[in-house]
């Protein structure tokens, strides 16, 4: 059967998991990009991340696996990988094969979230993951509030539907301002709107909020956004299970209230609640439609070709 998405797995940054997700010690079992991985955080606090099968005989590391200082070992016979993923101990041996080495996949740990760079062909990375400078602010209540999903549909898809003016109005009930902009540079696109939205159906009062977003890559973005009451960052990631099902995590961070960390953290709930409905407005379409190549499209469509020769750089 013909797939009804015919990309592959798009080359970027991907989050695996949020940092508070992988303890010091803790050895974290991972399946994304159609394969098995394994996190862990070493006693200095480095994460990282390995394919999950030890070259010896096989076995997942990610089961059993137990960390030793900024090292993992084996559960099965003992083989211990250094952060770099080359084995630096067999217990019974005295000669460490010049090829016991695990492939260790770059991965950084930023704005209280993992990311790990997946290329097809093993390509280093070549552009960053951007630092949120709202993560570091004391005037910010963190860690992030979430909400994720496995949702049968593609990076790609996901990150066309963000300029994908139209549809707010036909599906999420908004009424999509004329003073909305977008560009496309290297790795990144921007976009920003006003938005008048009609909340009625979620039980809150309508309200004009200001959005600016950037789309790091196809599998990860932030909308910083002002009004309805504050000023709040929404963080989603969107990593792939496999060519045609991801694994979607949206979290939220917002600045103080006069009223202290928790009720700004009660006022955040109730948000994050609001666009957890808009986000799976969308899910019962992306599950069911299939991507066209050559879409017939009208003049209002918004900058849906633009968007894909720009996402086209993301594929081997």
């Amino acid at each position: 059967m013909e797939p009804r998405f015919p990309f592959g797995i798009p080359n970027g940054w991907y989050l695996m998991a949020y940092s508070d997700e992988v303890a010091a010690g803790q050895v974290l079992p991972l399946h994304y990009f159609e394969r098995d991985f394994v996190a862990f955080r070493g006693e200095s606090g480095s994460v990282a991340v390995f394919d999950a099968f030890c070259p010896h005989l096989g076995a997942h590391l990610g089961h059993g696996g137990r960390v030793v200082g900024d090292s993992l070992r084996c559960p099965f016979h003992g083989w211990r990988f250094d952060a770099a993923g080359d084995c630096v101990e067999i217990p019974y041996a005295a000669r460490i094969p010049s090829r016991a080495k695990l492939r260790a996949h770059p991965t950084v740990e930023r704005n209280g979230m993992i990311f790990t760079w997946w290329h097809e062909n093993g390509d280093a990375p070549n552009y960053d993951v951007p630092d949120i400078a709202e993560w570091h602010d004391e005037g910010f209540v963190t860690p992030w509030l979430r909400y994720e999903w496995t949702v049968k549909t593609h990076p790609q898809e996901m990150a066309e539907n963000g300029i994908d003016w139209p549809h707010f109005q036909s599906v999420h009930r908004m009424t999509m301002p004329e003073d909305r902009s977008h560009h496309f540079a290297e790795h990144v696109y921007t976009w920003s709107v006003g938005v008048s939205k009609d909340v009625s159906t979620l039980g809150d009062t309508p309200d004009d909020l200001f959005l600016a977003g950037e789309n790091w890559g196809l599998g990860y973005s932030f909308i910083r956004q002002t009004g309805n009451q504050f000023n709040t960052i929404i963080a989603t990631g969107m990593t792939p299970i496999d060519g045609e099902t991801l694994h979607m995590r949206m979290g939220v961070i917002g600045e103080k209230l006069d009223d202290g960390d928790e009720a700004t953290k009660q006022v955040l709930r109730t948000y994050i609640d609001e666009h957890r409905v808009v986000a799976e407005e969308d899910f019962p379409i992306f599950e069911n439609k299939r991507f066209r190549p050559q879409p017939l499209l009208c003049e209002e469509d918004g900058p849906i070709p633009e968007f894909r020769r720009w996402a086209a750089q993301f594929y081997s």
